[in-house]
């Protein structure tokens, strides 16, 4: 049975790290430091002796208690002389992946190690996505039907051959960070004609080769544009990577894509040959290569260059049919009827029937993190909202504040600071009758909204043929 020990999944053998007890019936508490800061105290109530002893542990670890009632010994992992490792199995573990580690004086260490299941949830180094077709000297062959010692085709044209082929299955649903392990899917013709040749699927880091006055690479996260090259979750994903003599560039989909470079990260890999990593984050701004050195093209991750390729992945989205604009193309719908507004400067009014019940206010959407992922939101944002105001034709009038608490569905937090503050809907607000409740006749509603010179720049919105783009979906 696998187990996390310090961020790594050991399978039975791997120790791997040692801390350790030489006493043969473990005392019942010991108390420490933990690795997350603070006090550190772990009870075994019963006895330890032999695998498959059960005991209640409960563990408190910076003022966090944690039982795990009839949790299983399941014995310890030592290689050579190194100190053994505990192997607890327990039923409920939110803190899985974290070591306890704790000692009581000079009595020797005790780690405790909870278990997991051994499906890899972590995300892999830049790889390819199954069914990825890489140019080799027999054609073009599917990345998981490739051997080592098979040649491939590098950009240049020259054969080089596989030394090795990593892969790792990623449960997706269940990464604490989904974002940093959701495929990027590079639309046919993103780069130009047959730049790639058929859709390319590719992990966020997994860096492509452009020309911008020379040869660079640039991380695909980078060149999100939420039209032709978009991250699409997925539940379950399986990554391949390929390396060769020497870093290099492959043609994938006919697409120039690097090889794999290993920067420290083949227990990424389930057969990187030790101990897997759990939960490591390739999808941060930057990670740092053993050396820049090892790099077949200059590595650029932020600057001029890189916003010179998102210029021009945008005019070629363009020329694809893609739109991408600050419009919102904001709306109304009021018991199924579509209502335009009147726009008067930043704020948008719409009139509507005082006996709606179910009134939302509707526009295009966009996720900041699917479109740069340096910005850190996650979040499916519509408008920004300044205010809302009610009024009818008899002279009721309300002024509805941002943190109304009948704002709530479809309504993200508000944001700024006081007299200077907005709030995000997620493209489907919910605006309740309550707001004009009193009020007859015909009711104004007057949406005030942060202009989109602010926050849109060259717009956020993608639009192909009509239709608003898979992330206003």
């Amino acid at each position: 049975m696998a187990a996390t020990f310090q961020n790594t999944v050991f399978g039975p053998g791997q120790a791997g790290v040692g801390l350790y007890t030489d006493l043969g019936i473990l005392p019942p508490t010991y108390t420490g430091t933990s690795v997350l800061g603070g006090a550190d105290t772990v009870t075994i109530d019963g006895t330890i002796d032999t695998p498959g002893s059960t005991v209640t542990l409960t563990q408190q670890i910076a003022g966090i208690v944690q039982v795990n009632q009839g949790a299983t010994y399941l014995g310890f992992s030592q290689a050579g002389n190194a100190p053994p490792v505990y192997y607890f199995s327990t039923t409920n573990t939110p803190l899985t992946g974290t070591v306890i580690s704790v000692s009581q004086g000079a009595v020797p260490t005790l780690t405790v190690v909870t278990t997991v299941d051994d499906s890899p949830t972590s995300a892999p180094a830049p790889c390819f996505v199954t069914g990825t077709r890489i140019q080799t000297r027999q054609g073009e062959v599917a990345v998981e039907d490739l051997q080592i010692g098979d040649e491939v085709i590098t950009a240049a044209g020259q054969l080089r051959p596989i030394v090795w082929i990593g892969h790792r299955r990623i449960i997706c649903a269940r990464h604490k960070s989904p974002h940093e392990v959701w495929p990027v899917r590079v639309s046919a013709g993103a780069f130009g004609d047959g730049l790639p040749t058929r859709d390319l699927w590719l992990s966020p880091d997994h860096s492509v080769c452009v020309n911008v006055v020379d040869e660079v690479l640039i991380p695909i996260k980078l060149l999100l544009n939420a039209a032709t090259i978009v991250q699409v979750p997925q539940e379950v994903v399986t990554y391949w990577h390929v390396e060769l003599d020497c870093h290099d560039i492959l043609l994938a989909e006919g697409m120039p894509s690097e090889s794999f470079l290993d920067t420290g990260v083949r227990s990424t890999f389930e057969n990187g040959h030790g101990p897997i990593l759990l939960h490591p984050s390739f999808a941060s701004k930057v990670f740092s290569p053993k050396t820049l050195a090892d790099f077949c093209r200059p590595l650029v991750q932020d600057g001029s260059v890189v916003e010179a390729v998102r210029a021009r992945l945008a005019a070629r989205a363009e020329a694809l049919g893609w739109t991408i604009t600050a419009e919102p193309d904001l709306h109304i719908v009021a018991d199924g009827a579509v209502i335009r507004p009147e726009l008067a400067g930043e704020t948008a009014r719409f009139t509507l029937p005082a006996e709606a019940r179910d009134v939302r206010l509707m526009s295009r959407t966009y996720e900041p993190l699917r479109i740069d992922p340096r910005s850190g939101d996650a979040r499916r944002l519509g408008v920004p909202l300044r205010g809302l105001a009610v009024r009818d034709w008899t002279g009721f009038t309300r002024t509805v504040p941002l943190d109304d608490p009948r704002l709530h569905t479809g309504f993200s937090f508000v944001q700024g600071r006081p007299g200077d503050s907005w709030r995000w809907t997620d493209g489907a607000a919910m605006l309740p009758a309550e707001l004009w409740a009193g009020a007859s006749g015909d009711v104004i509603l007057d949406v005030a909204l942060v202009p989109a010179a602010d926050w849109a720049k060259s717009g956020v919105y993608s639009v192909r043929h009509g239709e608003t783009s898979m992330l206003a979906a």
